[in-house]
């Protein structure tokens, strides 16, 4: 009869195999998910509860390390430091189940440490009874036995139960209603299978000569009911896997959809800036240099007719090239192209500042020579430019500007000045102008600076980096 002993005892292991694989998917599951769930409530029990899987997993997979194919005797007879250290996972593992319970019951907010630190009692108890049982030279077997016993009532029993209701209570409480309908078979799931796990692997255990251990047992369980109790505990570890993962990944699906639609509202509002920046540095000032135009031919228009017309022409071709510009903004062309390099288009803009408001200007490129730059930068830096020539057109009442651009080795620096009535503070919450100016100079990673005080006119120095 070793053949049939011998295959008895590889079906044993195979569910042994089984039992622990179901176990260590718990634990590792949880833990890859630990890093997405660490803003839920429920976190630190679900780490508790992975600490359990993998200690279970070890412990059932402790048999495979002294199996041979002539394997009958006990564990701890094949090797006695394999059945300690099975004794020890066990322990441990449902002394972290134990914790994942209490700490379910914990009062939202509150820290939970008080609940780990009674389950660490507990176990810190039985590792001092185990000690205590060695010192008065109780045998090994007997050791182990009533070891296993004591952990599996109570840590195991008490920690699957209180589990299997305060898991589903816990997430009544923590997960937003609208998310619980979404989760609620998974955690029932869970719930019933911690349950059971806890009568399975707490109640039932190993034949012991005292109640109720010498009546139910794993041994009588198999001969009333035919089924191997590894195998049932190896169930319920796959249905804690499937509603604790099934559960916290419908969570964080929700919580990824929130967070979309957070970044979808926050890119909506920089979309809206954007827009609203443009039409500001772009649009809008063209529209004023129209104006300004049109308010120079209404004044001409009685004694120089000739020059009123010709402004007049000059304010439909800018009118016209607005249009233009706001087609092709709205068809995300952003109205025309920068120049190819800074001098040509400053110098237009220059030129066309001048003709409008018939101030002196004086235009200065110095450095090394020209640096390629990319369309975008080029067009954040034509804009501040547009922008700081319509201040001080508005503003400034000056009768000179200044442009001089430097070209130096590891960065261009654009400066207007002009000598106009200056301002005695900045505004800091008034003016969309200098915002916009502001907002395209960090865009550029480049510096800023605004040097101005009472009749001393204002000096805007750009300094970007190649």
């Amino acid at each position: 009869m070793s053949w049939l002993r011998e295959a008895l005892a590889a079906h044993q292991l195979l569910l042994a195999l089984l039992h622990g694989q179901a176990f260590f998917i718990l634990g590792l599951s949880i833990v890859l998910l630990a890093r997405k769930t660490a803003q839920l409530k429920i976190a630190p029990g679900l780490l508790s509860l992975a600490a359990f899987g993998f200690c279970e997993a070890l412990a059932a997979w402790s048999p495979l390390v002294a199996w041979s194919p002539a394997w009958a005797v006990s564990l701890g007879t094949a090797a006695p430091w394999l059945a300690w250290l099975r004794l020890l996972l066990l322990g441990i593992g449902y002394s972290s189940l134990l914790a994942c319970a209490l700490q379910t019951h914990a009062p939202l907010g509150k820290q939970q440490w008080q609940q780990g630190a009674l389950a660490g009692g507990l176990l810190a108890l039985w590792l001092v009874g185990l000690a205590t049982a060695r010192l008065a030279g109780v045998p090994s077997e007997q050791a182990w036995l009533y070891g296993e016993i004591a952990a599996r009532y109570g840590l195991a029993l008490p920690g699957g139960l209180v589990g299997a209701w305060g898991l589903c209570r816990h997430a009544y409480r923590s997960i937003e209603p609208g998310r619980l309908r979404l989760v609620r078979p998974q955690m029932r799931t869970t719930g019933i299978a911690l349950g059971v796990f806890g009568l399975l692997g707490g109640l039932i255990g190993p034949r012991a000569p005292f109640f109720p251990a010498n009546w139910l047992n794993q041994d009588q369980f198999l001969r009333l009911t035919g089924i191997p109790l590894s195998l049932l505990r190896g169930l319920c570890g796959a249905a804690i896997v499937y509603g604790v993962v099934r559960a916290l990944n419908l969570v964080l699906n929700e919580i990824e959809l929130w967070l979309e639609g957070v970044e979808r509202t926050q890119a909506l509002a920089h979309e809206r800036e954007r827009i609203g920046r443009e039409l500001h540095d772009g649009i809008i000032q063209s529209i004023y240099a129209a104006g300004l135009i049109l308010e120079g031919a209404r004044q001409s228009i009685s004694q120089e007719p000739e020059v009123a017309q010709a402004q007049l022409t000059r304010a439909i071709q800018g009118l016209n090239q607005t249009i233009q510009d706001i087609r092709r903004y709205i068809f995300d062309l952003r109205g025309e192209l920068p120049p190819e390099d800074l001098e040509t288009g400053l110098h237009k803009m220059l030129r066309d500042f001048r003709v409008n408001t018939l101030l002196q200007t004086e235009f200065v490129v110095e450095g090394a020579g020209p640096r390629p730059l990319g369309a975008e930068r080029r067009q954040h830096i034509f804009q501040i430019a547009r922008e700081a020539l319509a201040n001080v057109a508005r503003h400034a009442q000056a009768r000179q500007v200044k442009v001089r651009l430097y070209y130096g080795v590891n960065a261009l620096q654009l400066s207007i000045s002009d000598d106009g009535v200056g301002l005695l503070a900045l505004p800091i919450n008034r003016g969309q102008g200098l915002r916009n100016i502001r907002e395209r100079a960090r865009l550029l990673e480049g510096m800023l600076d605004v040097d101005t005080g009472p009749n001393k006119g204002m000096t805007l120095i750009l300094t970007v980096p190649y």
